[in-house]
């Protein structure tokens, strides 16, 4: 009997577009992200389909801006990159857990 090989699932920060900008503003590293959502989102579904290609599993972990500073706080992480990918990293693990638990 083949086994079969164990889910890759990966977590992505997402936003929505209506929240953008103010995710910008409140980021430590904001400046960083492109200027507009429709560039953000260019670019993170060419991600999304890359990893998708390679097999994974991918979680959109969307960032609600009223919520991420409080998140981040709780879970000793900047509000940057490193917070969202922690945060992305942990919807993604919610994910996996439950897809466990439902088998």
């Amino acid at each position: 009997m083949k086994t079969s090989e164990p889910l890759r699932i990966v977590g992505l920060a997402w936003y929505l577009e209506q929240d953008y900008d103010l995710l910008k503003s409140i980021f430590i590293d904001g400046d960083r992200l492109p200027a507009t959502f429709d560039k953000w989102e260019k670019k993170a579904e060419e991600l999304r389909k890359s990893r998708l290609a390679q097999g994974e599993v991918v979680v959109k972990a969307h960032i609600n801006p009223r919520a991420f500073p409080a998140w981040c706080a709780a879970h000793g992480k900047n509000v940057d990159a490193s917070g969202r990918m922690a945060y992305a990293n942990s919807v993604a693990a919610e994910y996996a857990r439950n897809l466990q638990k439902n088998r």
